[in-house]
């Protein structure tokens, strides 16, 4: 415990944490004037005879980032800041820490022993007045200040802190495409404004031509949805199809991409020449991470461009389906499933009960059908394939993976009956991170020679089966104790949809709830093991994945009061699908935060 003399650390980003300057240092009653403080400090019964804390020394208290700070510029105190996020540097505070969330969190990535564990991420992720669940991500720290591979390959460069060379030239391909336009005509062409300096024999700027074929097609499906059109207009007008903003997003986007779903390999992804529908579904998903940051911004994005979006990428899944067209084989159709997993994710996570129904009720259903239909959720490595086949594969089995997990939130965060079963998941994890994030085929080589070919369990299927079973040998438990937090991560979903199961049943038994209650005892342990292998600082880069002990604490709840026989006092385990949070998040705020024996006294 800190004492007077020794400022409290925050539990978040471990800076001390500043206290009210009119507040006794011994029993914490405030006061309005501070000279009134000092006196009670010094005459308080609680002092015990402890020595007055330094006074304080006058000045400006620093509620900014470093850089603000240096420059006198105005910060808006986030994490990064949004002029930092703008500038594309590192946002670094050195002062004390300010932010009142970070009181009542616990440190990233800590491994609870408590009994009665917070649930501080689930009632962020439910929170019906979050625009999305998204916000949660979008304030991770970018990890690096690196510019992805596409940047790196530009002719003219440019390093953050510098003047961006696109405002020396008062971004002249952005001019061309952002001339005020009349959203009312028609007849009207992203290109009209493009000839008024003469005829151009320079090429186009290739990422500039792909974003107007997509404000093309967009604008084309408005034909047979008017309804969106305005919504549309909206984002148009607000400079969501120009190439500053794509490229802004791109690399805001890179630089979170440890944080959440890993299914693009970024060393590999090129802007000018992926699909137009994976490029949308990416700079959508980093647009909302943006919002999220600084809500006080125009909205680039709505619900409606957001369901234009998802026509879009849904129509070319089922066209190319319906030609035998194959994931496995077709790089196109592979990136095609990539934008959906995305477009899922990112409706199923915004704050709009109509989209995260169309989601859950429509859009996986129709994924999870190719995939089925392309064996997906199958497939292995195989041995001695060149970087790129593996990269292929590799990006397959992400996908099945992360459609796995969509689905399964679903029926966490909304009672909507998970579709995929952890038995058909007998294709290979994902793999570890550093064989995936490996840029060059020598660097592929070099990692995956010790660590591609996994063994026992290699699969969801098969750790899920061990987990349930009844025998756990120490060999067992040895095998399984080699599977990273990444690993359990992808298994918790595997285990939450017999939670599930077991909540949804009307004959579930005390066997069956003693066997999930044994499979969560066993998947505690293999975490607390696998964390505590994760260097300490790198435990802070986990994203999403440090709280996956939280969403398995839950479950645990679940159990307990289904056992309790308080179910009926949650309208959450009434267990009827709901596409608004707002059930959810009353059951964790009733149940979470409250030990079982206090519930029954009250």
């Amino acid at each position: 415990m800190a004492t007077p003399n020794q400022a409290p650390k925050c539990p978040v980003c471990t800076k001390p944490l500043s206290t009210r300057q009119n507040e006794c240092p011994f029993c914490q009653k405030s006061f309005r004037r501070a000279d009134v403080a000092r006196r009670h400090a010094r005459s308080c019964n609680a002092r015990l005879g402890r020595p007055l804390p330094p006074q304080a020394k006058p000045g400006r208290k620093l509620r900014a980032c470093d850089s603000c700070s240096r420059l006198k510029t105005s910060c808006n105190s986030e994490l990064p800041c949004q002029r930092c996020s703008a500038r594309g540097i590192d946002c670094v505070y050195s002062s004390l820490c300010h932010d009142p969330t970070h009181r009542a969190t616990s440190k990233p990535g800590e491994v609870s022993d408590d009994d009665n564990p917070s649930f501080s991420f689930l009632l962020q992720a439910s929170n019906p007045t979050q625009i999305s669940m998204d916000a949660i991500v979008a304030r991770e720290p970018e990890r690096t200040s690196e510019m992805p591979a596409w940047k790196q390959r530009e002719t003219v460069g440019w390093s953050p802190g510098t003047v961006d060379p696109g405002f020396l030239l008062f971004d002249l391909p952005d001019m061309l495409l952002d001339e005020p336009r009349d959203y009312g005509d028609t007849e009207y062409n992203p290109l009209q404004f493009s000839g008024i300096f003469g005829h151009s024999t320079e090429p186009a700027d290739a990422l500039s031509m792909q974003i107007v074929a997509l404000s093309n097609i967009i604008q084309e499906l408005t034909t047979n949805k008017p309804h969106l059109k305005h919504g549309l207009d909206q984002s148009c007008q607000r400079g969501f199809f120009t190439t500053s903003h794509f490229q802004h997003v791109l690399v805001f986007v890179f630089r979170r991409r440890h944080y959440h779903q890993d299914t693009i390999h970024w060393p590999t992804f090129d802007p000018e020449r992926v699909s137009l529908h994976l490029l949308l579904a990416v700079v959508l998903t980093g647009t909302v991470y943006l919002r999220c940051l600084n809500q006080s911004s125009p909205s680039y994005i709505n619900t409606s461009l957001l369901e234009l979006a998802e026509k879009y990428v849904y129509k070319e899944l089922k066209d190319l389906s319906s030609q035998g067209v194959s994931p496995v084989t077709s790089r196109h159709m592979l990136e095609i499933c990539q934008a959906a997993v995305l477009m899922n994710t990112l409706e199923g996570s915004a704050n709009h009960i109509e989209s995260r129904r169309r989601i859950a009720s429509k859009r996986i259903p129709t994924l999870v059908g190719v995939l089925r239909k392309a064996k997906m959720m199958s497939l292995k490595h195989e041995p001695g394939k060149s970087w790129e086949d593996f990269v292929h594969r590799e990006t397959c089995i992400r996908v099945a993976t992360w459609t796995f997990m969509n689905d399964s939130l679903l029926g966490l965060f909304c009672n909507h009956p998970p579709i995929i079963t952890s038995k058909e998941m007998t294709g290979d994890l994902p793999c570890p991170t550093g064989i995936w994030e490996a840029d060059s085929s020598v660097a592929f080589q070099e990692r995956s020679q010790h660590g591609l070919a996994r063994s026992y369990p290699s699969s969801c299927s098969e750790a899920i089966a061990g987990l349930l079973a009844e025998d756990w040998t120490p060999a067992t438990r040895d095998s399984f104790g080699k599977l990273d937090h990444s690993d359990l991560f992808y298994l918790s979903s595997g285990l939450g949809r017999h939670v599930f199961h077991y909540r949804t049943s009307a004959v579930s038994s005390r066997e069956h709830s003693k066997v999930l209650l044994r499979a969560l005892d066993r998947w505690d342990s293999l975490w607390t093991g696998a964390y505590k292998r994760i260097p300490k600082d790198e435990r802070k880069w986990l994203g999403i994945k440090k709280h996956t002990a939280e969403v398995m604490a839950l479950s645990r709840r679940t159990i307990e009061i289904i056992q309790s026989g308080e179910v009926k006092d949650s309208a959450y385990l009434q267990d009827i699908g709901t596409y608004d949070t707002t059930v959810f998040y009353e059951f964790v705020q009733k149940f979470g935060q409250t030990s079982l024996d206090t519930m029954k006294k009250g």
